[in-house]
């Protein structure tokens, strides 16, 4: 099962190397551009850096593929605010994306952070996966405490990711293993895994004995159930996703009801 579960990551661990790319064209409003590719996959993020001459650069937008077009191999990107390096005492460029700009894709793709519900998965997974630079939870868990978030969502992984470089989020439920780009929390890859456990630690295994939790506010109320918060997590991010759908479709009536959520016109 191992070997099965190493050779079905390697896609992904070759995209631990960074994409370059440089933009054609951007739209009138600045909310998108067009770039000349290999295959990308929708979901995977990036940002665009300017560079102004052999020495300084800057990094001026996030960057999203939300379609490839096969016949004229071009990827669209979303483009949005970069907030990566935000400091509100400096000032900060207002630099708009043009032609000519580069796209760092997949950036921070050797670089992970496993949720597992608990210590042995983990270390299993983490051990045996030994191309990726496992970030340990230890360091997310702090993460959330300090924002008094018991429950992760999607900010806090999209903060912490910033923060620490990482650019994969893997989670393990129901015996497989889920791989989504860290900042759109698109999914990217479902991998079977099979692994047993008795009582999952909350929200994920780390050894942070409790989270603080804030007084108001989404997260701040603790975790009710470790795979049934998970994987509604995936579905509202992916509500288009045919190998999400096709997965849950597969599993036992607990998680069915998530069928309804998805949004495509015709479920294959």
């Amino acid at each position: 099962m191992i070997r099965y579960l190493l050779v079905l990551l390697v896609p992904l661990l070759l995209l631990g190397g960074e994409i370059h790319l440089t933009l054609q064209s951007v739209s009138k409003d600045g909310n998108s551009a067009v770039t000349k590719s290999g295959k990308l996959q929708n979901g995977v993020s990036g940002f665009i850096v300017r560079h102004f001459n052999n020495e300084h650069s800057a990094i001026i937008a996030n960057a999203i593929v939300t379609h490839y077009d096969k016949a004229e191999k071009t990827a669209t990107l979303a483009l949005s605010e970069y907030t990566g390096l935000r400091q509100n005492s400096l000032p900060s460029g207002r630099w708009e994306p043009k032609a000519g700009d580069e796209a760092i894709l997949a950036y921070g793709y050797n670089r992970g952070i496993l949720l597992a519900p608990d210590e042995t998965i983990w270390r299993r997974l983490t051990t045996r996966i030994s191309a990726v630079d496992w970030i340990h939870p230890d360091n997310f868990a702090t993460y959330l405490s300090f924002a008094g978030h018991p429950t992760p969502i999607k900010e806090d992984i999209n903060g912490f990711c910033t923060l620490s470089n990482v650019g994969l989020l893997y989670i393990y439920a129901e015996k497989s293993l889920f791989t989504l780009d860290c900042q759109s929390l698109t999914l990217l890859q479902i991998t079977a895994a099979s692994f047993e456990y008795k009582k999952p630690k909350l929200p994920f295994y780390s050894r942070v004995e409790e989270i603080r939790e804030a007084w108001w506010g989404e997260g701040s109320s603790p975790i009710g159930a470790y795979e049934p918060y998970y994987f509604q997590l995936m579905v509202e991010y992916n509500p288009s996703s045919q190998k999400l759908y096709d997965y849950l479709k597969t599993q036992n009536s607990d998680y069915r009801e998530l069928l309804d959520e998805f949004e495509f016109e015709e479920k294959q």
